[in-house]
């Protein structure tokens, strides 16, 4: 059994598009548009914990990634089309830069920022 990796990923939005972003998260977000985001997510082996809105500009977000899903997969989601609450039917204009950093539980006492979410 591999143990799953967190992530937080620090989205940073691109100049003049965090507007666009935010105007369409009513009109884009439906229930349907939910559903298909995460499972998006759970295919890819992917599970956001938490989103941390900072500002329109800067969102932090928890994720879990399986074991079996490498740091350089898990960005490429991250930055690609099935990532849709990051893109928010904006894609391709991609209005995240996308900074992913791995959590290393190890250095506090072995304790994840949360329950894993996967059971492999």
């Amino acid at each position: 059994m591999m143990a799953s990796n967190f992530y937080i990923v620090h989205h940073t939005a691109r100049l003049g598009v965090s507007q666009k972003y935010f105007e369409n998260m009513e009109s884009w977000w439906t229930e349907d548009k939910g559903k298909q985001f995460n499972e998006n997510l759970h295919n890819a082996g992917i599970h956001i914990h938490k989103g941390m809105f900072i500002n329109e500009n800067l969102v932090f977000c928890i994720y879990e990634a399986r074991g079996t899903v490498s740091d350089a997969e898990f960005q490429e989601f991250i930055d690609g089309p099935s990532a849709l609450g990051v893109h928010m039917g904006l894609y391709p204009e991609k209005p995240w830069n996308n900074t992913c950093h791995k959590i290393n539980p190890n250095l506090g006492g072995n304790n994840p920022p949360f329950e894993p979410y996967f059971e492999d």
